[in-house]
């Protein structure tokens, strides 16, 4: 079973109200910007519609000004007990190291902080899922997801490490089953999400990264050679391509997660977004803001 989906909003109605909250965040010395995103939620929920019926966003700015003063207050508090078992555990380190070794002690000191705000930032994206979904709503009835964040957090772990320690080869791995992670985890009404395909078939998506990287390689290899034209042409398309590449790859993997994921027993659902037009916006909105 398959419905259309349509958005009816305009650019100028969304013009005006980004400008009218604009001001009023600047205003209120940043403080509007947790209302700001709720009306612009409620805008966006409700400019799109499904078989003619449009989404509902229940969200208020009191519910995110309260999650992010309750962050904050976690952040705090795991930071300074970390920073606390660091320091003692680094008093014997340092003593024990030899100097020759020591900068990197010191190098590791220093980075383990920011390595541990890792987790909090897996957990954060899982619970940020969960809340749009738990406040989203077509037709009075809810969309949802599991209490789940803690092992979004292990998964996502485990999927960076391998897809660093590979260099993002294993980028589509990750990427899809991060994703199936969160959609079988999810519902409307009392319909579940599942999430099909396979992870394998996503590597046509990386094409264009894969062709930016081949030409970094290229041309290092080529200035080694003493190529010198050669390595300066793919040096400088390398880089340019990976990007684009990147963009490429969000656009064709979400394409490609839409169309494998069902609702119940006989929903499914289509999408076919743009790379070009994208990518478009993306520089257009950089320009503009």
């Amino acid at each position: 079973m398959q419905m259309q989906a349509t958005y009816h909003g305009t650019r100028s109605a969304l013009f005006w109200l980004a400008v009218r909250i604009t001001v009023l965040t600047a205003l209120t010395l940043g403080i509007y910007r947790f209302w700001a995103k709720t009306r612009l939620r409620k805008y966006i929920w409700s400019a799109v519609a499904v078989d003619g019926d449009s989404f509902e966003y229940t969200g208020t700015g009191l519910e995110k000004l309260l999650g992010f003063l309750a962050a904050v207050v976690i952040l705090a508090v795991y930071l300074g007990l970390f920073q606390i078992l660091l320091f003692f555990v680094g008093l014997s380190v340092f003593d024990a190291a030899a100097a020759p070794g020591q900068v990197f002690v010191q190098f590791g000191a220093l980075a383990l902080p920011f390595l541990a705000v890792v987790p909090l930032i897996f957990f954060a994206q899982y619970r940020i899922f969960r809340y749009r979904m738990a406040r989203t709503r077509w037709r009075g009835i809810r969309f949802g997801a599991e209490v789940a964040a803690s092992g979004y957090v292990w998964r996502a772990i485990g999927h960076w490490a391998l897809t660093l320690a590979t260099l993002g080869l294993l980028l589509p791995r990750q990427t899809f089953w991060l994703e199936k992670y969160k959609t079988d985890r999810s519902w409307y009404g009392d319909a579940r999400f599942v999430q099909g395909g396979s992870w394998r078939s996503m590597y046509g998506a990386m094409r264009h990264v894969l062709i930016g990287v081949a030409l970094i390689i290229g041309g290092a290899f080529a200035g080694a050679l003493n190529a010198a034209v050669p390595a300066v042409i793919a040096l400088m398309m390398g880089p340019v391509w990976f990007v684009v590449g990147l963009v490429s790859y969000r656009v064709r993997a979400f394409a490609y997660l839409t169309a494998h994921k069902v609702l119940g027993d006989d929903i499914s659902f289509e999408a076919a977004p743009r790379t070009g037009r994208i990518f478009r916006q993306i520089i257009i909105g950089g320009i503009v803001t």
